[in-house]
């Protein structure tokens, strides 16, 4: 064998182990798929962070999702502004589960009661999940937002009462316009009058702010707002004390009177003016000229 013959044999040994030796890497790697999935990049503070994460398994067999040391085998890595940030709490509640050969399993979850995002700034996030055979974590790709705030432009406080023999404390509900890329959403927040403590922070929906919404407070210390979605269409929303969402209703302008909130005497709120709308109501069909096929009989069109 000469010398040329002998080193193209070589080479293509070395090129099969190679090959097979990437092969066994993009095995391994790929015994676990992460994916983390955000629903927007842009965040009002304290404003809930839903992750919808999916495990995908691909190690050829069943396997036992469970973390080190009894912690739970999902993890999240929080960096602001390039500092990693430590969770609330270990474990964020992930129990050790079955996931079978070639299923998959999502997770939804609301990163901001893990971690501390409520300060301004931006934030690198991925989420990764403990494999036990290996000892090791599989991540998923890095996403990026940023947490912003909007200043107020409607507050009011109201009592709540903490039961019998209890001194009532004071909460606040105040209202925020947040921009995100081509739209507007108009927010409700919910904090302690004197304090620090923020209860909780949501959309109220899209907002159009062509016409200032109204919002008050009724005898039972729910919150009311109407405000314009769209043009000559309100919604009107409600929310519980303690922070729930109670659902809306939707109005329509006419040409003579627009929805407005009105509170009585005995503090209850109510709607006057404009109509009742139903979103999920098809259109009614448009009145269309008939044809001939479709006069009465004897009747001869012009």
């Amino acid at each position: 064998m000469n010398l040329t013959h002998r080193f193209k044999c070589q080479s293509f040994l070395i090129l099969v182990s190679l090959s097979g030796l990437l092969f066994s890497l993009e095995e391994s790697k790929s015994q676990l798929i992460v994916d983390m999935k955000l629903k927007k990049t842009n965040y009002l503070a304290y404003e809930p962070m839903e992750a919808s994460v999916t495990v995908y398994n691909r190690a050829g067999n069943d396997i036992v999702l469970g973390g080190p040391k009894g912690r739970g085998w999902m993890t999240f890595d929080v960096y602001r502004d390039g500092q990693l940030l430590s969770p609330r709490s270990i474990g964020g509640g992930f129990e050790s589960m079955l996931l079978k050969s070639g299923r998959s399993i999502t997770k939804k979850i609301d990163i901001n009661r893990l971690y501390p995002i409520s300060d301004y700034g931006s934030y690198t996030i991925n989420a990764s999940v403990y494999f036990p055979p290996q000892r090791s974590y599989f991540s998923s790709k890095k996403s990026r937002v940023n947490v912003t705030d909007a200043r107020a432009f409607w507050k009011q406080s109201f009592g709540f009462s903490q039961g019998r023999n209890k001194l009532a404390n004071f909460r606040q509900f105040s209202l925020h316009e947040h921009r995100d890329s081509a739209n507007s959403a108009l927010y409700v927040r919910l904090r302690e009058t004197k304090g620090t403590k923020v209860f909780c922070t949501f959309s109220l929906g899209r907002y159009i702010n062509v016409r200032k919404p109204q919002a008050t407070i009724d005898s039972q210390n729910r919150l009311h707002v109407m405000h314009m979605i769209s043009p000559r269409l309100y919604s009107h929303a409600k929310v519980s004390p303690k922070g729930a969402f109670l659902g809306n209703e939707y109005f329509r302008e006419t040409a003579d009177t627009r929805p407005s909130l009105v509170i009585d005497s005995g503090g209850s709120v109510k709607v006057i003016g404009g109509i009742a709308y139903n979103p999920n109501k098809p259109p009614e069909p448009e009145n269309k000229p008939r044809s001939a096929t479709d006069l009465p009989p004897g009747i001869i069109p012009n």
